[in-house]
């Protein structure tokens, strides 16, 4: 499934964004996204659609890459063999997967950019392109999403010795995943009294959250915290915690997600959980799209942009503390 939006040159506007130097080279940009339903890919979309409302005379179409790093290599080569599209962005399956479709894009002339994760053989490099041709990247090192992660747990099992961790992951053999479990295991291990009693994947999801929680607790009833790389995988373990009598946050079970959702938020300034690494799904597609457009308009632009620097709440990790001291600011997503 695909769907196109266009959106045409905001009155007042458009002889300042998109005046007559513009009109014989409109912007069709192809967004590729993990899945047409899954709220981050919809997040990315909404920050595009407005950069583009911001630039006008700006067209959008949304690849649903339904999950599979195949079928997302495959549309990147129809859509560039179908030279409807100057400029692309990629929410990648995989680092290595989408390369050489992304370079056949680049040779074809299109501007080519990746949203979340880098594209190329080291996820962890996100200080310079390794693709040669890249137009942007807006996203996360995924290493220091570990590493962030891991300093949070250290925090959250301050006072506990022993302090037992569970770890819920999305797929141990997940490209994304990998680097970031080993960034988090070579923290925790630098602190003796933290035991990581159990890893767990979730497919980043609720239901599967919640019965990999389920199964943790029969040989762990004394758990103290879950980390998770997902806020919805998080959200499941507390539906878990709390059907086992058990309390969350203060001196229960302490709750670090991924992904600063709407719902996880609410939960970390309610005190039931500890924190979430704060991610941006919107001002990817937003920042990714004003790069987009601005390399194809001649402008200057910030080609490479770490979000984690660009933290509303100051910090990788969103807690009760800081997002005290930042009141007005609220997620942009939920899943």
């Amino acid at each position: 499934m695909n769907l196109t939006y266009k959106i045409a040159a905001l009155a007042g506007v458009a002889a300042v964004l998109s005046g007559p130097a513009y009109a014989a080279d409109p912007i069709r940009i192809a967004l590729f996204g993990f899945a047409a339903d899954n709220a981050f890919t919809l997040a990315s979309l909404e920050g595009l659609k407005e950069a583009a409302k911001e630039a006008g005379d700006v067209e959008i179409e949304l690849f649903d890459g339904a999950f599979d790093a195949d079928r997302q290599f495959n549309q990147i080569q129809d859509a560039v063999a179908s030279g409807r599209f100057n400029g692309m962005l990629i929410l990648p399956m995989g680092y290595s997967s989408a390369v050489p479709a992304a370079e056949e894009a680049i040779k074809a002339g299109i501007k080519f950019g990746s949203l979340e994760y880098p594209l190329g053989p080291d996820p962890t490099t996100t200080d310079k392109f390794q693709v040669k041709g890249m137009t942007t990247f807006v996203g996360y090192n995924v290493g220091s999403i570990g590493l962030r992660l891991a300093e949070a747990t250290v925090e959250a099992c301050q006072g506990r010795d022993p302090c037992k961790v569970a770890l819920l992951v999305g797929s141990r053999s997940a490209a994304q995943d990998v680097p970031k479990i080993e960034a988090f295991n070579k923290h925790i291990a630098e602190f003796p009294s933290i035991k990581l009693v159990s890893t767990q994947d979730t497919l980043w999801g609720r239901e599967v959250g919640l019965k990999v929680t389920q199964d943790v607790l029969q040989s762990n009833p004394d758990l103290d915290v879950i980390t998770s790389f997902a806020d919805q995988a998080a959200a499941g373990a507390e539906i878990a915690l709390t059907g086992a009598g058990m309390n969350v946050g203060g001196e229960g079970v302490q709750l670090i997600g991924l992904g600063a959702t709407k719902s996880a938020v609410a939960a970390i300034r309610q005190g039931r959980w500890y924190g979430t690494y704060v991610e941006l799904p919107y001002m990817e597609g937003y920042l990714g799209g004003k790069n987009i457009i601005a390399a194809m308009r001649g402008q200057e632009f910030e080609p490479i942009i770490d979000l984690e620097t660009h933290s509303p709440v100051g910090a990788a990790i969103a807690t009760k503390t800081n997002l005290n001291t930042h009141p007005d600011w609220s997620s942009k997503w939920d899943g």
